[in-house]
Order: C-alpha cells, then structure tokens, then sequence
C-alpha cells in the first residue's frame, strides 16, 4: 500500500527532471523558445509541468492497462524502452533542421519498437493516444504565449515531427505501467 502511494510522487520528480532535462535538448538546440525563462532558457514552471504531464500519463496508461485486463507477457525491460524515448528525443534536437528526415527516424524508432514488443495493440493503443493528446496540449500552450517552437514546418504550431515523439513515449509509458499493474502492487493482479 505504501508503493501505491509513493508512486505517483516518484513519477512526478523523476518526470519533471527527466523531462527538464529532454527539453534542454530542443532548447539548447532552439528548437523551442520560451518567453519568459528563468534558468538555462526554461520557466520555473517546465519541471512541474514535466512531472504532472508523466503522473497523468502513467495514471491513464495504468488505468488503460488494468482494463485491458490480460497480463503482458513482454520481456523489454523498462530501461531500453527509456533509452529508445532518449534517443528520439535527441534525434529531434540535433537533426531539428531536417524535419521531414526526423519524422522518418522517429517512426523507425516507434516501429522497431512494436516489433519487439509482445503485447503490440496495447502499445499502438497507448501510443496514438498521446500521439493525438501531447501535440494537442502543446498545440494550445503555444497558443498562450508560453513558448514557440522555432523550427518548421509545424502543423497547428507544433513540429511535424512531434506526434511521432509522442509515439515512442507510448513503449516507455506502456513498459512502466506493466511494471506497476504486473509488479505485483497493481489492480490486475489483486483482482486474479
């Protein structure tokens, strides 16, 4: 019950510093600008924001997971599920200036991450909903003023290539939730 608890506190810190962290990469590489940084070209609100985006994802991705209702037999440890999330990540900073190269490498990256993949409709499921639900909230933050992406082309001015982002943090998001509903403190396993 304590794990339980915990979880959520530890998916807020570790989300707001990793995702802090990812996001230096499009800022260092000006993909992004905000308007008003404080610290290393970020608002003071970026890790905060970062940690309540992973809370809600690892919730909904945990609530989507129990009702599936069958227990995942996939083998891919959480940290190369991670590592290829990192990797996308860069591959949108350091190659920013060849958008339509960056949204191929991103789909190959999400591809041969459905290919090794066992439980593929749950990780295509979770994976087009935030391909459809990220590019939809950063689509309306930029629309107050909070930040602009610099790069084009952009499409409701998000990058091209950003739902595909979202793509590959369907395996990370999907890897984590299985380990939190299949890790033995999950609804899936006190209801069996």
């Amino acid at each position: 019950m304590k794990r339980a608890r915990l979880i959520p506190l530890l998916a807020f810190v570790a989300g707001g510093i990793g995702g802090t962290l990812l996001d230096q990469i499009h800022v260092r590489t000006h993909v992004l600008r905000y308007a008003h940084p404080d610290l290393y070209g970020q608002p003071w609100w970026v890790a905060p924001q970062f940690g309540l985006a992973v809370v809600a994802i690892l919730l909904a991705t945990v609530w989507f997971t129990d009702r599936v209702g069958r227990e995942s037999r996939d083998a891919v440890p959480m940290i190369a599920d991670a590592a290829a999330f990192v990797v996308a990540y860069t591959v949108t900073g350091i190659f920013h200036r060849h958008p339509w190269l960056v949204l191929i490498a991103l789909c190959v990256i999400w591809a041969g991450m459905i290919l090794v993949h066992r439980d593929r409709v749950t990780l295509v499921a979770i994976s087009m909903a935030l391909a459809v639900g990220g590019p939809v909230y950063e689509s309306l933050l930029t629309w107050t003023g909070a930040f602009t992406y610099t790069v084009t082309p952009l499409a409701l001015r998000v990058p091209i290539w950003l739902p595909a982002l979202y793509l590959t943090a369907g395996s990370l998001a999907a890897s984590t939730a299985r380990a939190i509903s299949f890790g033995g403190s999950g609804a899936s396993n006190r209801e069996r």
